[in-house]
């Protein structure tokens, strides 16, 4: 495993990294050793509590994309996506460089919101709702508290991936669900059932999410 400075060992973070490992060496075909940026990176998902079923589920994912990735670099957006969240609420505080302009975030906004009134009114009026809550705020303000505005736009992003999931019917749900068994078949008795259920739960939103092209609005 990576021989990273630690100045205090952590076995559960040290076994985190090594099937990290595993799992890059298996998709690469080669040996894999985390670099000190990409043990960072891991380091930053366990700090923030993304399971390791999360992480293993989006290299797969990030590989059937892309076969050719050499870095877990790469797959820090699949992980992120898929994690719902957590690492962003995590490191969220002051990054000013990856903000959007407030007209940016407003198109942003506008286009989900014209998505998502194409879609059943039952399943996305909780969303739609705090779609057009948030672009009033967006409108009136000329500094608006941008750690208070990433955790609406979170929640917005939370909202519509459970309504994707409901705006579909029955047949396509159980073609996400087989989809996403499938991807997580490699990981059973791997990691612990209930996470990777959770995770499963998650790839399946996520799914239905990119079946309907519903952009996302969250600051990063």
């Amino acid at each position: 495993m990576s021989d990273q400075p630690r100045s205090v060992r952590d076995p559960d973070l040290e076994a985190f990294a090594a099937a990290i490992e595993s799992a890059m060496r298996a998709r690469r075909g080669v040996e894999h050793v985390l670099s000190p940026r990409e043990f960072a990176l891991a380091r930053s998902w366990y700090d923030a509590g993304v399971t390791l079923a999360t992480v293993l589920l989006a290299i797969d994912l990030t590989f059937d994309d892309d076969p050719s990735v050499a870095s877990l670099t790469f797959c820090r957006r699949r992980v992120e996506h898929l994690a719902g969240g957590t690492t962003r609420r995590a490191g969220s505080g002051g990054d000013e460089g990856g903000r959007p302009s407030l007209p940016e975030l407003t198109e942003r906004l506008q286009a989900l919101r014209a998505r998502l009134q194409e879609l059943p009114q039952r399943a996305v009026a909780l969303p739609l709702q705090e779609v057009d809550a948030v672009g009033d705020l967006v409108a009136v303000a000329s500094r608006p508290n941008w750690d208070y505005l990433a955790s609406r736009l979170e929640r917005i992003d939370a909202l519509v991936s459970v309504a994707a999931l409901e705006a579909l019917d029955g047949s396509q749900r159980e073609v996400l669900r087989a989809e996403a068994e499938r991807a997580a078949r490699r990981h059973r008795g791997r990691v612990e059932p209930r996470p990777l259920e959770e995770a499963i739960a998650r790839l399946v939103r996520q799914r239905a999410r990119e079946h309907l092209q519903l952009p996302r609005v969250a600051l990063s």
